[in-house]
């Protein structure tokens, strides 16, 4: 039984986000697809789903702000933790039994209504419009239950929201460990601020502007016109000061992501 770490259920759940996109397959049959293999407890069942949930949304609300759709309403159906955690306990309890001379014998004598298909004849006209109607038939909407799918996207989006901004804050907070070493014994701040502004542009506003506070620097003043030069001249190498700058506006990304996602919801939750 696997004990995930944080990063392992992101990457696991991205995944399942992904398929779920392409793949077109439901959330739920995916993460217990995934949860069967690794033998999952209840508990990490439920944590993979939820975030399942949340990348899922991102995934789609992603597509369409890409495709720049006029209507970002993002509606999917989640994957539902308990539904995963009883078929499973249920195929435990209840495994399938071998085929039985008896179980071949009540096949052989039921009627076979698709037989007519297999052989190409059509089937009685009443059956045909029977299927047509149960086709066309709509399915109701249940006000109730959006609601409550809603609320409860809400608040997991919220708590990833909430995640994104302590990691973001985090890794900052450790790249500014770096450069409080004594000058001459650590690298140059003002040359990683160089690399900044040419790798992101005006993108590394924010990240500069919080090391520039926590080092007790005076705020950023960024020129737009140098900002660009240094963007479209300045060669930059590969940094472990560079990286985690990389991975602070990732998270800040997402962050402006699910905030996007957030608002939407709360905007357009009916009360009721």
């Amino acid at each position: 039984m696997p004990t995930w770490n944080e990063a392992e259920y992101i990457r696991r759940s991205s995944a399942i986000a992904h398929d779920f996109v392409t793949a077109k397959k439901p959330l739920s049959d995916l993460c217990e697809k995934v949860a069967r293999e690794e033998a999952l407890s209840p508990d990490e069942i439920r944590t993979l789903v939820r975030l399942s949930n949340v990348a899922a949304f991102q995934e789609v609300f992603r597509a369409k702000a890409r495709a720049n759709a006029p209507d970002r309403m993002v509606e999917f159906d989640v994957g539902d933790p308990e539904a995963v955690i009883q078929r499973i306990r249920d195929s435990v309890a209840n495994p399938p039994r071998p085929a039985t001379a008896q179980d071949d014998k009540l096949a052989f004598e039921l009627p076979d209504e698709m037989r007519a298909v297999r052989q190409g004849c059509p089937p009685d006209p009443p059956l045909l419009e029977k299927a047509a109607a149960e086709a066309l038939e709509p399915r109701p909407l249940r006000m109730d239950r959006a609601i409550l799918t809603l609320r409860k996207l809400a608040a997991e989006l919220n708590i990833e929201r909430q995640l994104a901004a302590n990691r973001w804050e985090s890794t900052l907070s450790k790249l500014a460990q770096v450069f409080r070493k004594v000058p001459g014994y650590g690298p140059s701040y003002s040359a990683f601020e160089k690399d900044a502004w040419s790798e992101h542009g005006m993108e590394a506003l924010p990240e500069v502007t919080f090391l520039r506070e926590t080092l007790r620097l005076p705020p950023p003043a960024p020129v737009p016109e140098k900002v660009a030069f240094l963007a479209a001249r300045h060669i930059t190498t590969k940094t472990a000061e560079l990286a985690l700058l990389h991975e602070a506006a990732s998270l800040r990304t997402a962050f402006v992501n699910l905030t996007d996602g957030l608002r939407w919801i709360n905007e357009n939750t009916p009360e009721r």
